[in-house]
Formats: structure tokens, C-alpha cells, sequence
């Protein structure tokens, strides 16, 4: 979808407003997504948890943002445009980099409780995390399938298969899974 120039110039305009550690916060928050709990926030980011609210703060002022929960620990941008602009701040070299901290602090997390695993693989994959990228969407397919979720099982495989080699055991171990997902019940 192509964003108008006037809602992109406005999203930008305000996003200026804050100042660069602040601005940065937030774009690293456009990259975790839409939603987004404050502590992945807190441990991705490269400042203490107080910066991190006072940025969030700012950019609720500012519209960038609204708090999700009566708690102030989940946040989400105020509209799905906000947060790709926002996210397109952001520098393609450093979107990897930051996207492996943000698998790593989510797989740490997810030992803690349950729900991520999703969010694991695909910010696995946007590092270019082989090992990860592999594993999490391995098993995000395997939950899903079991779901019967096909289209989203379909696609961690196919994600998973990308960063393998064609000839390796994992990669044909995942290709019999997709040939499962296509067999008649």
C-alpha cells in the first residue's frame, strides 16, 4: 500500500520532535511491532527503563503512540501507517542487527512464558539468524500445523527452508513436513 506523502510527512514530523535517543527508542519499538510490551523494549534498547518510558510518553503526546493497558506495559502505534513509517526510519543495516537482539531477548523471555515463539522466528529471520531463523520457524510450523493452520505452518516452513542448504537433512526433514501439510486428511 502506498502511503499518501502528507500522512508519511506528518508521521515524520512529529517523530523529529523528539530527540535522537528518544526517536530511536521508538523506531526500535516499530521494529519489535505494532504492539509491544515495555520490557522487550527496555532490554533492546540502549537506555535504562526510566529513558524508555519518558519516550513513550513523548510519543503518546505526540500521537505516535497509545498505551494498551490500564498497567502502561503494553503500548501499540496509534495506527498500523504510523508504525511502517516509523519502522522505515529505520537503517536496512541496522534492522538486522536489531532484530537479532530482539529474537534473542524474545527467546530469553519466552522461557519465562509462553506466546512468542511467532515472534521469535520471524525477527530470527529479518536478522538473518540462520540457526535461529531455522529453528523458530521449524517449530512455529510444527504449532501450527498442529492447529491446522496451514497457510501459517506452509509459510515458517518455507521460512525455515530459505536459510538451509538445499541438500542438508534439516531441509529435507522440512520439505516432508510441507508434503504432509498437502496430503489428504
Amino acid at each position: 500500500m502506498e502511503i499518501p506523502d502528507a500522512v508519511r510527512a506528518s508521521v515524520v514530523r512529529r517523530l523529529r520532535q523528539l530527540d535522537h535517543v528518544d526517536r530511536q527508542t521508538i523506531v526500535r519499538a516499530a521494529a519489535i511491532g505494532a504492539r509491544f510490551e515495555v520490557t522487550i523494549l527496555v532490554a533492546t534498547a540502549a537506555c535504562t527503563d526510566a529513558r524508555v518510558r519518558t519516550a513513550l510518553e513523548r510519543a503518546c503526546r505526540l500521537q505516535l503512540l497509545v498505551v494498551e493497558d490500564g498497567s502502561g506495559e503494553r503500548y501499540a502505534f496509534r495506527h498500523a501507517v504510523t508504525r511502517d513509517i516509523v519502522y522505515a526510519e529505520l537503517a536496512a543495516d541496522r534492522a538486522r542487527s536489531l532484530h537479532g537482539r530482539i529474537a534473542r531477548t524474545l527467546e530469553s523471555a519466552s522461557l519465562a512464558r509462553s506466546s512468542t515463539l511467532a515472534d521469535v522466528a520471524h525477527h530470527a529471520w529479518l536478522a538473518g539468524d540462520a540457526r535461529r531463523a531455522r529453528r523458530f520457524n521449524e517449530l512455529a510450523g510444527d504449532r501450527a500445523a498442529s492447529l491446522h493452520a496451514t497457510t501459517d505452518a506452509r509459510a515458517y516452513y518455507l521460512r525455515a527452508q530459505s536459510v538451509l542448504e538445499r541438500d542438508s537433512r534439516a531441509f529435507a526433514r522440512i520439505e516432508r513436513k510441507l508434503n504432509a501439510l498437502n496430503a489428504p486428511a
